[in-house]
C-alpha cells in the first residue's frame, strides 16, 4: 500500500475487522461526499484500487471498508466476493466473524502510535 494512504489504509482494516460495516452501525450516519468532512477522494480511490486489486489477486477473498468522519459518513465500498464458492458479492452490509481479537487490538494500537506521531 502507498504510504501516503497508510492512515485511511489501517482505519479501512480495523473497521472491516470490527465488523462495523453492518448496516445497523453506519446507516445511522448521515452520507456525505467525502470532500465536505475534508478527505481526499482521490486518495479514497487509491485506497479501493488496492483493496481491488489484492482481491483480484486473490490475496483476500473480500473485504468492505467505509469511513466516518464528524459524524458522518463519507465513503463506504465493498470488494470481492462474500462466497466464492457461489460467487456472490461482497456488500457493504456484510458481516465479519472475528475468530481473533488479535488483530483489532493491534490495529487500534497501532492507529493509537499514528496519531501520536511515532512513525
Amino acid at each position: 500500500v502507498f504510504p501516503r494512504i497508510a492512515p485511511a489504509f489501517v482505519t479501512i482494516a480495523v473497521l472491516s475487522g470490527l465488523g462495523f460495516g453492518t448496516t445497523s452501525v453506519w446507516a445511522q450516519f448521515p452520507t456525505v461526499a467525502p470532500e465536505e468532512v475534508g478527505l481526499s477522494p482521490e486518495r479514497l480511490a487509491r485506497v479501493s484500487e488496492a483493496f481491488q486489486s489484492y482481491a483480484d489477486d486473490g490475496r483476500i477473498a473480500g473485504a468492505v471498508g467505509l469511513v466516518a468522519r464528524h459524524g458522518k459518513l463519507a465513503w463506504a465500498e465493498a470488494w470481492g466476493m462474500r462466497d466464492l464458492a457461489a460467487g456472490d458479492p461482497m456488500e457493504e452490509d456484510d458481516i465479519f466473524r472475528i475468530f481473533s481479537m488479535t488483530k483489532p487490538i493491534t490495529s487500534v494500537a497501532v492507529m493509537m502510535l499514528w496519531e501520536e506521531g511515532h512513525f
